[in-house]
């Protein structure tokens, strides 16, 4: 052992250097190496992780329900689109066709100039006032609502065909009177395609 590796050790060694102490050749410190060397190693048990912290556990609460509201409103509104309705109830007369008057020809071409035009199901049918939600607006209006006033004793049966509750109609209206002659009636796909058409939907 060299001088200077002597004085680094001596450094370190937090035993006084006036202590006495006992050579490595005799046997008790050979007894206490031995026993040093065959002493087997043990690993140290991993740490328990340190509990988190209730303020990450309020970030996270509240990244769920960020998320949640975000897609429960983009449900609602069709993939991040505005409503499809969302003003007040629009209010039309359903008086039906005057018997004098002459229909003209169904088109695209004539469905196309028609001032309201939408699709909504039937909510309620009570005498002579039928209440539809407005599906899909192709034309004229905002409404969630458009509710249908047919004259006393027409009910339910309008322009020869009746309105059910559950049931989808596409309706075109002309200054707030509902246009007949097969301008308006239950929703098929081949009525549709018309709508679409002629709205460029």
């Amino acid at each position: 052992m060299t001088d200077q590796l002597r004085e680094r050790l001596a450094r370190l060694d937090p035993m006084h250097p006036g202590v006495d102490t006992e050579p490595l050749t005799t046997k008790s410190s050979r007894d206490l190496l031995e026993g040093i060397m065959s002493s087997p190693v043990t690993e140290q048990p991993p740490a328990a992780p340190e509990p988190k912290s209730n303020r990450w556990l309020v970030g996270v609460a509240a990244a769920v329900v960020l998320v949640v509201a975000v897609g429960g409103a983009i449900a609602l509104t069709g993939d991040g689109e505005d409503p499809v309705a969302s003003g007040p109830p629009l209010e039309l007369n359903a008086a039906g066709e005057d018997p004098m008057a002459m229909c003209i020809m169904f088109s695209v071409e004539e469905l196309a100039k028609m001032e309201v035009a939408f699709e909504g199901t039937a909510t309620s049918v009570e005498g002579e006032t039928v209440t539809l939600d407005v599906d899909e607006w192709f034309k004229g209006g905002d409404a969630g609502q458009v509710v249908l006033h047919a004259p006393a004793g027409m009910g339910a049966l309008i322009a020869g065909f009746p309105f059910e509750v559950g049931g989808q109609y596409l309706i075109t209206a002309f200054d707030g009177n509902v246009n007949y002659c097969g301008f308006s009636g239950p929703s098929t796909p081949e009525f549709r395609t018309a709508f679409e058409q002629a709205f460029g939907a």
